[in-house]
């Protein structure tokens, strides 16, 4: 029982250490807003972290980001981009493959505020106003009794 339990801990201790061989490069020398992508959604990058074949690195307006791979290739991530990771060094002759991202604003999904709320809510807008505009109309135009009575001659 003993031995087995030793057995499992070193397996799960040793996991972290397995998991690290696979990584191709290392995240450093950031400045700014820079997310990775390690899967499901962007995150905030740490110092130091380390980037596997496939991850997803995005560098936000103002920022940059460096990657050294295992090799010591060092590739650097401008403002406003994001980058595949390749699994071999640019030195190597991989051409990595970097998309020029727009001005983005970082926020939680569904976040009120930030630069481009008005236009979420411009459909609510629209639905709502004409709403209010045709009840409007209907009262105004539909209500005889608003109206004074035309003058009566003896």
């Amino acid at each position: 029982m003993i031995r087995t339990a030793a057995i499992l801990s070193a397996l799960v201790l040793a996991a972290p250490a397995f998991a690290a061989d696979d990584s191709v490069a290392v995240l450093s020398a950031q400045t700014g807003t820079v997310l990775v992508n390690q899967g499901e959604e962007f995150i905030t990058a740490s110092d130091a972290q380390p980037l596997m074949a496939g991850d997803r690195v995005m560098v936000m307006e103002g920022g940059s980001a460096q990657l050294t791979f295992l090799d010591g290739c060092v590739l650097a991530v401008e403002s406003g981009s994001l980058l595949d990771v390749p699994a071999t060094s640019t030195c190597a002759g991989t051409v990595a493959s970097v998309q020029v991202i727009g001005p983005s604003y970082a926020q939680a999904p569904g976040a009120l505020g930030g630069p481009n709320n008005r236009r979420s809510n411009r459909g609510a807008w629209w639905f709502f106003g004409g709403w209010g505009t045709g009840i409007a109309w209907a009262l105004i135009d539909n209500n005889k009794s608003l109206r004074p009575a035309p003058p009566v001659s003896p």
